[in-house]
Parts: structure tokens; sequence; C-alpha cells
């Protein structure tokens, strides 16, 4: 998981977006290179070959789920180029800026999506007299609204989804100090921690440095206080003085009095510090992330190697800590959209169903590049992980992303920034309330 700035420009337009996403696994390639095509069409059909590109699948990824289209689609050819991602974005930008680029690709959802928008061709009306109505009902329900456009239109469909706020634990510490059972209360947590500083261990390590990490938690809380509301203050229909953002912030402060963090937390990015100077080191029994990273327990993934390497580890969703029950908070990750200069486009929607809703989405769920934008899909591959709770993890992060609140990321760069200033600050000893009203002042210069 990293954090970067997208900026993209287009006739003109400069938008800048923080933008957190999955990686792909550290075995891939890089990116940057074709992949090639393996079927032949039957003798004497014609093929037609389309363009994708994106920065999901990976190259390794990529090979598999493009053979499979193929195989089942043989008078396509698929080229596909991967990217990374500030490499997809300037490639693109030059493409379409031209009236050019690939028939397919991949889409950040949000100030990426909505740029782009009016050169992608809507989505709706193919899926309505391809699907039939009800389609969207096959689709977690929170990734739906996030493929449209600012006006309402859609204009991709989702490949997978990345949520928060998930704890990763070592179930070798936690057996050690005598702990049956992952906390599912704030109260249930602090006697987990008690018992595990009791034995001379850090319980949570958090990187509170990155302020993207710490707008999660503020959207993962306030759903915890007033269900939905976070999305009402974002559009500027809510202040963010509202008590539902207060309780938030000061249960986010007793985080930091009732030391459930670390010492030093907003002093430590997520990645490397907390994750390698705590977690990976066994100095600390769990570390804050997101669904990203559950399958670190891969072979060949991060475990390998750190001084955890043979413990079993597991995750958890972040206990209850207001009065309504602690929901997942996701986003598609990776979105997908057609060129609307395309010349291939029945082709295009082809490779978009079969990644959506057809088998490359089992084949990507297997992969566990994220958790499924469908219904139902359950991973097939769980046998790769050496231990029960490492699987179990999988299940457990697929099930909350696929019954998620609502998003995870939030649309606007400067309000993402003001309030993860405001949390850091609040971290440090501000008054909420007066933090509150600097995010307030910024969402209100915000032209929506």
């Amino acid at each position: 998981m990293r954090t970067k700035k997208w900026q993209w420009a287009l006739t003109g337009i400069v938008a800048a977006s923080l933008v957190v996403s999955a990686c792909g696994n550290s075995n891939n390639n890089a990116g940057g290179e074709s992949s090639p095509s393996g079927t032949a069409p039957a003798s004497g059909s014609k093929q037609e070959t389309i363009t994708f590109w994106s920065w999901v699948p990976t190259d390794s990824q990529s090979k598999k789920v493009i053979e499979a289209f193929e195989a089942a689609n043989p008078d396509i050819k698929v080229e596909y180029w991967r990217g990374e991602q500030t490499d997809f974005q300037k490639k693109l930008q030059v493409a379409i800026g031209a009236g050019e680029g690939p028939d397919l690709m991949g889409m950040q959802v949000g100030g990426m999506l909505n740029q782009y928008a009016s050169m992608l061709e809507p989505i709706q009306p193919i899926a309505d007299e391809k699907w039939g109505a009800g389609w969207e009902e096959k689709f977690v329900p929170s990734s739906i609204d996030q493929v449209k456009a600012k006006d309402g239109s859609m204009v991709a469909l989702p490949l997978n989804l990345t949520g928060q706020e998930f704890v990763l634990y070592n179930k070798a510490i936690f057996d050690k100090v005598g702990i049956t059972e992952v906390p599912k209360t704030y109260e249930e947590w602090k006697q987990v921690n008690a018992k595990i500083s009791e034995a001379g261990i850090v319980p949570v390590a958090m990187g509170a440095k990155d302020t993207w990490h710490d707008v999660d938690m503020f959207v993962a809380l306030s759903n915890q206080f007033a269900p939905g509301k976070v999305y009402e203050a974002e559009q500027g229909k809510v202040p963010f003085t509202d008590q539902a953002f207060v309780d938030t912030m000061n249960a986010w402060k007793r985080l930091f009095t009732d030391k459930v963090f670390q010492d030093g937390a907003l002093g430590l990015s997520t990645y490397p510090d907390a994750r390698d100077q705590y977690f990976y080191s066994g100095k600390a029994a769990m570390f804050m992330t997101g669904s990203w990273h559950v399958g670190f327990g891969l072979p060949g993934g991060e475990k390998e190697g750190t001084a955890i390497e043979n413990d079993e580890t597991g995750a958890f969703l972040l206990p209850q800590i207001g009065p309504n029950p602690s929901k997942a908070v996701a986003s598609v990750d990776t979105a997908l959209a057609i060129n609307k200069n395309s010349a291939h486009k029945e082709a295009a929607w082809k490779l978009l169903e079969f990644l959506t809703l057809g088998e490359g989405q089992q084949i990507m769920a297997d992969f566990i590049q994220g958790s499924p934008s469908k219904i139902g899909v359950q991973v097939q591959t769980l046998d790769q992980f050496k231990t029960d709770s490492e699987k179990e993890a999988v299940n457990v992060v697929n099930r909350e992303i696929a019954g998620a609140i609502g998003k995870r990321l939030l649309d606007y760069p400067e309000l993402n920034n003001a309030i993860g200033i405001a949390m850091q600050d609040v971290a440090a000893g501000k008054d909420v309330e007066s933090a509150l009203k600097e995010v307030q002042k910024v969402s209100e210069g915000i032209a929506r």
C-alpha cells in the first residue's frame, strides 16, 4: 500500500488528488510492458484486436486473465499494457488528450474519473440492454455510486475494492498472553491491550504521521457515531462542527490518551515505520492497516524474511468505539472504463463484462488483489496460506467490505488534507472544537 500524489492535465485542466490504492504482489513485474496473447482464432475467422491499459492486473496476473478471456473469445485478441500508476497516468493523459488511447482502461474513482468522464462511454445504457433491470444488485452496493461522474452518469464498472479499518494481529502473541478471542468493543480492546502491555509487548502500532490513514480512521469512526453523516458533510450539507464529528474526534483522541496506540505514533508512517519497526519485528501485537494487507502471509509475500515469518497471524475489524456497530468503509480500488472514441466498443465491453461479472472476477479474487466487486465471489485459493487464522482473515475482510456502510475515500483533496491535519493536531493536544472549525472553514471554500 502506498500513498501517491496523482496529477493529471486534460486540455489545460490540472487536478491533484491524494490516492491510496492497493499494490500488486511483490513478486510481480514492475510493469510498463505489453502482455502477449495466446489463443488463435478459428481457421478462416477474422480476429479483432483491442487494447487495454491499466495498473491492475499486474503483468503476471494479466497472463492468466487474458488467456482465459481469449480462450472464451477466440475472435478477440487483447493487447495489454501495464504501467505503474504514475506512468499509466502520464501515458493515458497524452493519448486521451489526442483523442486516442486504449479501448478499455483502468480508472481511479473520484477526481480522475470526473476528469475523464466526458471521454468515456456511458455504461448504464449498455448494461441495461445486456444484463436487464436490476443488474446493479450483482455488485457490492457501496461500489456502484462510486463509478458515476459528478453529473450522475455511470462511466465505469468496479473491478475490485479496498477497505478500512482493519487490525492485523499476531496470534502467537495473543496465545502467549492468554487471549483467546479478538476484541469487538473498545472496552474489550483496552483489556486485551492491558494483558499485552503486562507482557512487555507494545499492543497496537499505528502510523499516524500519514494523513491518509488518519482520514481513513475519521471516516470509519464517524460512521460509528452517525452512520452516513460524513458523506453529507463532504458535500457541504452538514457542518464538520456537528456533534457527531466532535464525538468522532474525541474518540480518536482517546486512542492516544488511553495508550491504545503506541507512544510516538504521530511521528511514524504506516509503511514502513509502524509495520516494520513494530509489527514485523515482533515488537507489537497488532497493526492498524487496510484490507489490502490481508495477503501478506502468502508465499513470497511481505511476511517472509521478517521476525514473525513463522508466527500465526490474522485480522479483525476495528472494534466498536461509538454507539453504532463498527462497519467497514470501502472504495473502488480499480474501475474499468471504455474509451468513447474506441472503434471496438463491443469487444471492449466483452472484456469489461468478463472482468467484472465473469470468470475474470474469480481469477482476480483468487490473486487476492483487492476484494471482489461482484457479490458472492469467494476466494478459492486459501490453501496457499499456512494457518487457519490467515485464511479466515481473507474471509473477514471480504465479508466486511461486501457489507460496507459507505465509501472509504472522500472526493476533495483539500478536505482530506484538512481532516488529516486536524486529527494530528487533536492527537497532539489541540482542542477538538477548534480543530473542527478549521476543517469547516476549508469545506466552505470548496467549489462543489
